[in-house]
């Protein structure tokens, strides 16, 4: 198939989706809004910043890799790194010391929502679904500012015993402190020296420092908790998001396992009266392997029916599942990445027991499907597509306002990069037996115990920003494929 063909499936595609929308009674997202200050950073604010900490002790602590920014050289190290590699990457802080520091030796550019879930609530209310039902445990005043102004995304709070639904500046807490997240942005090209050495940014991507203070859970309001039962006829799936800000101990002496526990309750709770909701969990980089495996076999497995990931993300999943070979080969840059993203992918549907594994990266999408889904193939290709039109509005403009503002997406024209790389995979695969090359091609492959599809994406050249654009990918995903499901009557909660 030539691009020319992929374009106008991509119009078919958003023109399918957009008019199903309004199916969609709605969707519950949670956890983890924030406030994100971001700083797109250049040559000469990191001079500055290599200047005030010292070479040598940053090319130190970047043989030491840390996992966790205690302190200004931690960030440098982990700065250093994400620059050198082109990889995005978050890293966890548990001091507000950082925040100090960069406040009095960067500054900041602007802020906005940011987080899975609050990223992903805004944009789906913005899409004019008809019900957004937010749930972030932390809603300080500051951070229900940073939700759309919309009478369809609303927020769970108990008055007089009864559940009522407003939007989230009608109930935030005036005594909770904010979690504010820094979003390091570079650009290709920047160039970075160090003691001599110097190299130049391979791609554009960005360094999180995510703020997680002890008082940061992820956890429910045991009142809220009990009156869950009670959204489920105003929706029809739910993304759940945020699970890295589980720590392994806490002050207090509980331990991960407690809000694993609890996590998984509120899974459980959603589905009770349609244990086939699709429940969509959004990966993310975490450090800690103990949190990394405890998410994939504790939460995931068995208890949600999608997973998304990016590529670094698959990796750090497939390492922790003990296959750290492939995890290897999924990062690598040459063309046979993109198999071991496959092998990979079939790794995670079977052994988490998913109907589907989400991959983007750059270039292309790609998803497994398991036997069980209950739609077809063609129409996961046409979430694909319609996700990929959200992510290149959302790379155009920063932001995305409505579904109109989508068509500013579909005007930006298929990665030819991207749709030569994946006929890598396609060599592969019909080496295998496993498809023709018009099977290929045409986006959809039947494999034994699976569905593959994978489609080339449409990439901004110049993008104004990275943030954001996975969560767009994710949502754009799953709301696409809630209006497949919906058009296929599939059960749902007893209205």
């Amino acid at each position: 198939m030539e691009i020319e063909d992929w374009e106008k499936k991509y119009a078919k595609a958003f023109e399918n989706i957009k008019a199903s929308l309004g199916d969609i009674r709605g969707v519950f997202v949670a956890y983890n809004s924030n406030i994100d200050a971001i700083k797109h950073i250049k040559e000469e604010e990191m001079k500055k910043l290599v200047g005030i900490i010292g070479c040598g002790s940053i090319q130190k602590r970047v043989v030491e890799y840390p996992r966790v920014i205690d302190d200004p050289v931690d960030f440098m190290a982990r700065l250093v790194i994400s620059m050198r590699d082109g990889k995005a990457a978050e890293v966890p802080t548990h001091t507000t010391d950082i925040h100090d520091w960069l406040m009095d030796n960067l500054v900041f550019d602007y802020a906005r929502m940011g987080g899975q879930a609050g990223i992903m609530s805004n944009l789906l209310a913005n899409l004019g679904l008809n019900n957004v039902i937010t749930y972030v445990p932390w809603l300080s005043r500051e951070q229900a500012e940073y939700f759309v102004d919309s009478p369809n995304l609303k927020y769970p709070f108990i008055e007089d015993g009864k559940l009522i639904l407003r939007h989230p500046m009608h109930i935030r807490d005036r005594e909770q402190k904010p979690k504010v997240n820094w979003i390091i942005e570079y650009s290709k090209g920047t160039k970075v020296c160090c003691a001599g050495e110097c190299f130049k940014v391979p791609r554009d991507n960005r360094l999180i420092v995510s703020s997680r203070p002890d008082w940061l859970r992820i956890n429910m309001d045991s009142k809220i908790y009990e009156k869950l039962p009670q959204i489920r006829d105003q929706i029809d799936g739910a993304i759940l998001a945020g699970y890295q800000i589980i720590r392994e101990d806490y002050g207090d002496g509980l331990s991960y396992h407690h809000y694993v526990e609890r996590a998984v309750n509120v899974i459980e709770s959603l589905k009770e009266c349609n244990p086939d909701m699709p429940i969509h969990v959004e990966f993310t980089s975490i450090q800690n392997k103990v949190i990394r495996k405890a998410i994939l076999t504790d939460i995931v497995k068995k208890h949600v029916t999608s997973l998304g990931l990016d590529t670094i993300e698959v990796a750090n999943a497939l390492n922790v599942l003990g296959y750290e070979r492939l995890a290897y080969d999924a990062m690598g840059k040459d063309e046979d990445s993109v198999i071991a993203l496959y092998k990979g992918a079939i790794i995670l549907l079977e052994k988490l027991e998913l109907e589907v594994v989400n991959i983007h990266s750059l270039g292309h999408f790609m998803s497994l499907v398991s036997q069980e889904s209950p739609i077809d193939v063609e129409d996961y290709r046409e979430a694909l597509l319609f996700a990929s039109i959200l992510a290149a509005t959302q790379a155009s403009t920063g932001g995305i306002s409505s579904i109109e503002d989508a068509e500013i997406g579909l005007r930006v024209p298929v990665y030819e990069k991207g749709y030569e790389n994946l006929y890598s995979l396609a060599s592969y695969l019909v080496r295998q037996g496993i498809c023709t090359m018009e099977d290929f091609e045409n986006g959809c492959v039947n494999a034994l115990g699976h569905s593959l599809v994978i489609v080339p994406t449409k990439v901004v050249k110049d993008p104004v920003g990275t943030v954001g654009i996975g969560d767009a990918i994710s949502a754009g995903t799953f709301i696409a494929m809630l209006t497949k499901i919906k058009e296929k009557g599939r059960v749902k909660c007893p209205e």
